[in-house]
């Protein structure tokens, strides 16, 4: 959902996810803190406290990476990368030929990008070869 928001640049949304996130990153620190308490249920969380406790480290970083990169990209909002993502105008024949392929008509009569460079005009110069 955090990916859909980014591309329609919905703050609203990233809001929301960012909320979630959060609430998130509360249970993970609130269920660390509940191993460590001393009460009923210490002994419980005995045999597993080592992995559950390295688990919920490695998470909360993770987590709170994840909230940085929301933020930094609600930050980023109205910059460019709607129109960026809904698509560029197709290339002139000019950018094609700069960039190093055509499309046009192949021998078999297919389509497909011809490559110019140093074997000249036609496909790539490699072959395939069974080893």
């Amino acid at each position: 959902m955090a990916a859909f928001f980014t591309r329609k640049e919905s703050t609203p949304g990233m809001l929301s996810i960012i909320i979630l996130y959060i609430a998130g990153l509360a249970y993970f620190l609130f269920k660390l803190v509940r191993m460590y308490q001393h009460g009923k249920r210490y002994h419980q969380y005995e045999p597993v406290r080592r992995p559950l406790t390295t688990f919920a480290i490695i998470t909360v970083i993770l987590i709170v990476m994840t909230i940085v990169n929301a933020c930094m990209c609600t930050a980023n909002f109205g910059k460019g990368l709607k129109p960026h993502i809904a698509g560029r105008k197709l290339e002139s024949e000019e950018e094609k030929l700069a960039n190093g392929t055509v499309t046009e008509m192949m021998p078999n009569g297919g389509y497909g990008a011809w490559k110019y460079g140093r074997e000249g005009v036609g496909g790539v110069g490699s072959r395939m070869t069974i080893d």
